[in-house]
């Protein structure tokens, strides 16, 4: 057995994605996923098994932040906390 695979046999807080063929942190690894769309899959793909829908509102805060920093990188800035100074990653 690899340590990868060992590695994912244990988890802390429960196994709500023991039951899942493919776990989401190896599908996003494996698609190079960024962060903060990582999280929000793997918000969606335990909320039955974890939290309910407050990990439903988690994703959605995420995905609310995504497209925030998204609307700021096409206005040309390289990164949200370039343009904090001028509170535009505040505004919705």
């Amino acid at each position: 057995m690899t340590k990868q695979k060992k590695a994912l046999q244990v988890q802390v807080g429960g196994n709500h994605y023991k039951k899942y063929k493919i776990q989401p942190i190896e599908f996003i690894h494996a698609n190079k996923i960024p962060f903060i769309e990582g999280n929000i899959i793997k918000y969606i793909c335990r909320w039955r098994d974890k939290n309910g829908v407050k990990d439903l509102e988690k994703g959605r805060a995420l995905y609310k932040t995504f497209k925030r920093i998204r609307r700021i990188m096409r206005r040309g800035f390289s990164s949200p906390l370039h343009c904090s100074k001028k509170k535009i990653f505040c505004q919705h």
